[in-house]
């Protein structure tokens, strides 16, 4: 009980000193994870050694880091079915996130990673198909937020909802004076000209992508990372894996170092480095403190497949530096 009551009391404090921060998942899942120590084998039957499901989804992902690093969020998520049932009952439990769900029709995908050997096989499910209420339904929600207040929206679109639909959302954030984040494989330039977000997080692949630049190497992101601030983003964070990760702003550009470490979980790495970053900006944090908190939770996540907690994350940071860029390069 003293623990629940000193949960509260910590909500009470940030929500007086802290901007609230929202985050929109609009496909969540259940991730099963299994793992198989033996080679793979066709048609016979591969038998595991371990299994795990949590809940997953970008969003989701952020307010689960964000509870680890003692901050409170709001999570708004399309929950359906007795997935989404699961969901919500692993949600509930969690003090520092507030959830609010969106019924819908149908049940939350199921995402498969199998990990084998040296290798892993990501199956994620394409998910229910969301009816057009549920656009009117999120819209809704974002009525409360208020002038500062940070508000995610990661991962991709639930089938069914309709193409403009981020772009009424951004407009939403917007008329509200709130920050937007967004952390979307499917972004574009033209879109982000659109949405003008606050933030966008890549990853450096990811990156590539978005601006048809396939080749494009290190040396050349600061560079490539400035062209797209024209499009009205105000930041990039790029995550570089195992090389850290790049911050680039109106005021230049920030680079994250950290030491080599020993990789053996590949899913929700970027999330917690996204969740740490918002996280400790909205706590009033520099860009380069956010930064150093951003690469030790995404690191702290990498290297393992159990839960991490606040005092792993905080060990992380002597694993990292960060370095204030001249003109950004």
């Amino acid at each position: 009980m003293l623990e629940i009551a000193n949960d509260i009391a910590y909500i009470e404090t940030a929500r007086r000193y802290c901007f609230m921060i929202i985050t929109i998942t609009l496909n969540p899942s259940i991730d099963y994870t299994m793992t198989v120590d033996e080679p793979l084998v066709d048609i016979e039957v591969n038998r595991t050694v371990d299994e795990r499901m949590k809940v997953g989804g970008k969003g989701l992902n952020v307010s689960m880091m964000l509870d680890k690093l003692r901050i409170p969020s709001q999570a708004i998520a399309l929950l359906g079915d007795f997935t989404g049932d699961y969901i919500q009952s692993r949600l509930r439990s969690v003090p520092l996130i507030d959830l609010v769900t969106v019924p819908i029709a149908g049940m939350n995908r199921i995402n498969v990673k199998l990990y084998h050997g040296q290798g892993t096989l990501c199956v994620n499910a394409r998910g229910p198909q969301a009816e057009p209420k549920s656009e009117q339904a999120v819209l809704k929600l974002l009525d409360s937020i208020g002038p500062g207040d940070w508000v995610a929206v990661c991962g991709n679109m639930m089938r069914g909802l309709s193409g403009d639909f981020l772009i009424r959302l951004s407009d939403c954030v917007h008329a509200h004076s709130a920050k937007l984040v967004i952390d979307m494989e499917t972004l574009t330039p033209a879109l982000i000209q659109r949405c003008r977000p606050v933030l966008i997080k890549p990853n450096f692949y990811e990156f590539k992508l978005l601006i048809h630049q396939p080749e494009l190497t290190l040396s050349e992101l600061p560079e490539a990372a400035a062209q797209l601030l024209e499009n009205g983003v105000e930041n990039i964070l790029i995550s570089l894996g195992a090389e850290g990760a790049y911050l680039a702003g109106s005021e230049g550009g920030y680079r994250l170092f950290q030491q080599p470490i020993e990789a053996v979980n590949q899913v929700g790495s970027g999330d917690a480095m996204l969740a740490a970053f918002v996280g400790k900006l909205s706590e009033g944090c520099s860009k380069a403190e956010a930064l150093a908190w951003a690469g030790a939770a995404g690191s702290s996540v990498a290297m393992t497949q159990e839960e991490v907690r606040l005092e792993q994350i905080e060990h992380g940071l002597s694993r990292v530096h960060v370095e204030k860029l001249e003109s950004g390069r």
